[in-house]
């Protein structure tokens, strides 16, 4: 008989200040829900709407069979507390995800999980609601008659053109956005070949990288909903391939995709360093923002930590994005190893002097299966006994220190890094006057004013917002 299955994506870990800035709809679960018509299925995104608490999830719960639930390291208190009371109610609960693929122990300590699905989740899904016997599935951990299992893993998906297509229709596009621009999300590839020691990516996909057809890439973008006037594509390197990403900047333009939508994705400092001429043609294509990793401004942080790029790249990379009217979106760490205060701060000079349009940091983070998380326990930077359930989703206190700096140290440069960008009226006035009214960046005329007047004044005010405080459980 069908089943009716309820797919929840957790309040996302960056907290609601974040959350102003992006919104993204949960692909992977539109994802899982494409694998078959047989069955029922309702995705809850609760980023998106904020009547839910516990007791109306509790109540939400009970019209449904099968609970699964995406999990990431910060949103697992969060999920717990939504396990324990769907297992209350009789229900079966299902994780997946990047916290339960590296900690797939936590079913053994948690009698509220019945299973994890580690890895790709699409095939194991798949075959666990085709009735396969589970101690058959591959990538599966589920407890049976008081004991729990481990199955071998899944391979990886080897052509990702075989996947059926996001169930798009199963939420309402409205509330999603990029920059505050309406926007929806697109996946070209999965994996990424390098090895940041603090990157759980590398660990969940083992440093691999495969790609959809730059052909299915398209077909994925012409089932974007109307109402989106951005894509963000959620690559965690989208420019790894020069000559791939020529080929879809080719037919977007052919299928003129880039006539009503501007594109966002992630890249790497040193791909846009060595091909101008490609960030030229995205730029020609609707490209108008990179989000870009550059972690730290000093070298030695960036070997230790094997981001693969050195800082003379870093300011032909800005200067080839803001030529081609392309904004950039920066990601740092708080903490790395090697950096003290003099050095951090440094850095944020270094972020206004660069002219990067905006930023975000983050404390250094140890997550399970990661390299830096063996080399944070073998040093005593972080509690060997450190509980993930016990961690509030997008509380900024630093689970780590570093031979240099001290957690409250980390903590109170993550509040300085804010306040420096974004409260400096001047640094933005002069951007908004002397960068985004050029012709280079003509898009950004039609949503400067809202990113002015709405965006950044919210981003400011809820910084220190917790995003868990209304999903604390009793039971």
């Amino acid at each position: 008989m069908p089943m009716k299955i309820l797919l929840i994506y957790p309040p996302f870990p960056l907290g609601k200040a974040m959350s102003s800035v992006m919104c993204s709809p949960p692909l992977n679960l539109l994802y899982l829900a494409s694998v078959s018509d047989e069955h029922n299925f309702k995705v809850l995104d609760l980023n998106v709407d904020g009547s839910y608490g516990i007791e109306k999830i509790a109540r939400e719960i009970e019209d449904y069979d099968l609970i699964g639930i995406t999990c990431m390291s910060f949103t697992f208190r969060i999920v717990l507390n939504i396990c324990r009371i769907a297992k209350k109610k009789g229900k079966t609960v299902l994780l997946g995800g990047f916290h339960p693929t590296l900690a797939p122990n936590i079913i053994d300590k948690f009698k509220c999980i019945d299973m994890i699905i580690r890895g790709e989740g699409e095939l194991t899904f798949k075959e666990l609601l085709e009735g396969k016997p589970k101690s058959e599935i591959l990538g599966l951990s589920y407890r049976e008659n008081g004991k729990v299992y481990h199955n071998p893993n899944r391979p990886f998906i080897k052509n990702l053109d075989e996947l059926p297509f996001p169930r798009n229709d199963l939420i309402d596009s409205s509330p999603y956005n990029y920059l505050w621009i309406p926007a929806w999300v697109c996946e070209a590839s999965r994996g990424c070949p390098f090895n940041c020691q603090f990157c759980c990516v590398t660990q969940f996909y083992k440093r691999s990288y495969r790609t959809k057809s730059p052909e299915r890439v398209i077909e994925e973008l012409l089932r974007v909903p109307e109402s989106a006037q951005l894509v963000f594509f959620v690559d965690d390197n989208f420019t790894l391939n020069k000559k791939r990403v020529m080929r879809i900047c080719e037919l977007i333009q052919k299928t003129n995709l880039n006539k009503h939508l501007v594109f966002v994705c992630q890249s790497r400092v040193d791909d846009i360093a060595r091909n101008p001429d490609m960030v030229a043609e995205m730029h020609k294509s609707g490209f108008i923002c990179f989000f870009l990793g550059f972690e730290s401004f000093k070298q030695t942080a960036l070997n230790h930590m094997e981001k693969d790029y050195t800082l003379d790249k870093v300011k032909k990379c800005v200067d080839i994005c803001h030529d081609n009217g392309i904004m950039i979106f920066g990601s740092f760490i708080i903490g790395n190893i090697g950096e003290n205060k003099e050095d951090t701060r440094k850095t944020f000079k270094l972020m206004k002097d660069l002219n990067l349009d905006f930023m975000m940091t983050m404390p250094l983070t140890p997550f399970p299966g990661t390299k830096l998380y063996e080399e944070a326990i073998e040093n005593g930077w972080v509690d060997k006994n450190l509980k993930w359930e016990s961690i509030k989703s997008g509380e900024s206190k630093p689970l780590m220190c570093t031979p240099d700096l001290t957690r409250d140290e980390i903590l109170e440069l993550l509040s300085e890094s804010y306040k420096s960008f974004y409260a400096d009226k001047g640094y933005v006035v002069k951007k908004y006057l002397t960068s985004y009214w050029s012709s280079k960046f003509n898009w950004t005329h039609k949503f400067l004013l809202k990113f002015m007047k709405n965006g950044i004044t919210k981003f400011i005010m809820n910084l220190n917002h917790i995003v868990d405080e209304n999903y604390q459980s009793a039971y």
